[in-house]
């Protein structure tokens, strides 16, 4: 999505974690700010970034004020107490033109439908059941938080489970059939087999910087 624009952009990432895509964004030449809570991973991630700043992000107070082309919300929404009030919370910062890209575990995914058919719940270190997350989202609810943010969605892409972080073995091109499979199902059924979704929206007009 980011790769489409043209030229430089500033970026404000909301959950940085240890900075891994930070630190990508400033090699494609992006101006980076960072925010996170985490006073370790903010220790590792402050060199990626422009500007850093160690808070609690549902009690930021996002001093900026039309500076930002987007706003990235990596995997961090879900493990909010309120991702739509923090959401809505940072659209003044956007430029007139500026957007956000959230992702989000797609709690619907059919691994998860079947561990509930069989009466399972059962958190996990990471993926769609991390046992930090607070939220959990289908596609029509992150829609609906979207839209209380006072957030139009541009683009909505589903992704694929990532077998190749699960099972390293498929990286190699013997397995690229297997890939292709799963994107198929993916772009056939988004909603049952994504399993997260990345969407792009900009503010309506109730929140675009005057």
């Amino acid at each position: 999505m980011l790769a489409a624009e043209k030229g430089p952009l500033r970026i404000l990432e909301v959950g940085t974690s240890t900075g891994y895509l930070g630190m990508m964004l400033r090699k494609q030449g992006h101006y980076v700010a960072g925010i996170d809570g985490c006073r370790e991973w903010a220790e590792k991630a402050r060199e990626h970034y422009d500007v850093f700043h160690v808070a609690d992000i549902e009690e930021f107070e996002f001093p900026y004020r039309g500076d930002f082309d987007y706003i990235l919300f990596a995997d961090v929404l879900e493990h909010l107490r309120d991702p739509t009030a923090v959401l809505k919370h940072s659209l003044p910062s956007l430029k007139k033109s500026g957007k956000v890209i959230v992702s989000v575990p797609n709690i619907a995914n059919l691994a998860i439908r079947l561990t509930l058919l069989l009466g399972r719940f059962d958190y996990t270190d990471r993926g769609i059941l991390d046992r930090t997350h607070l939220r959990f989202f289908t596609l029509r609810s992150l829609k609906k938080m979207m839209l209380e943010a006072s957030c139009d969605i541009i683009e909505v892409v589903p992704t694929p489970l990532p077998v190749q972080i699960v099972f390293p073995i498929t990286e190699k091109g013997f397995f690229a059939p297997l890939h292709e499979a799963c994107y198929a199902l993916v772009r056939l059924r988004k909603t049952m087999f994504a399993y997260q979704f990345v969407v792009k929206a900009r503010p309506n007009s109730s929140n675009r910087p005057s």
